[in-house]
């Protein structure tokens, strides 16, 4: 045989190897990929909390002397808890403590069976973060 039909052998043999290479791997990634997807969807279970917010606790929070601004999230599902950011101003005349204590019991009278996490901050630093039970 001459050397251009070997070349064109050798030429078709690897246009062969490589066609057939590129379309195995292709395909197995193909295959196992919606599997492997659906399996780890299936072994996670969704949340199922739910955000809401209060603007009437909120309203008679902000009315307080002393209290610049708040934030109230109640959060229902499994874990039932009510967060609360409270930003205290300069007039504020008890100390982040007694914030908390004063706050925590009216938030509690509203929302007795949760769990109540309590952030006061002032001038956008955080004071004291508290979790009440």
């Amino acid at each position: 045989m001459s050397k251009r039909k070997w070349l064109v052998i050798i030429g078709l043999i690897t246009m062969f190897l490589f066609l057939t290479g590129c379309s195995d791997s292709k395909s197995t990634q193909e295959k196992n990929g919606p599997n492997l997807g659906t399996e780890l969807k299936e072994e996670k279970p969704q949340p199922t909390n739910k955000l809401e917010s209060d603007d009437d606790l909120k309203k008679q929070l902000e009315s307080e002397k002393g209290i610049e601004r708040v934030m109230v999230q109640v959060v229902e599902g499994e874990q039932r808890a009510v967060n609360v950011d409270i930003e205290i101003n300069n007039e504020q005349e008890l100390s982040v403590d007694q914030v908390v204590e004063k706050y925590s019991k009216v938030i509690k009278e509203n929302y007795p069976d949760r769990t109540i996490d309590i952030i006061v901050a002032k001038e956008g630093k955080l004071l004291k973060q508290a979790t009440l039970k």
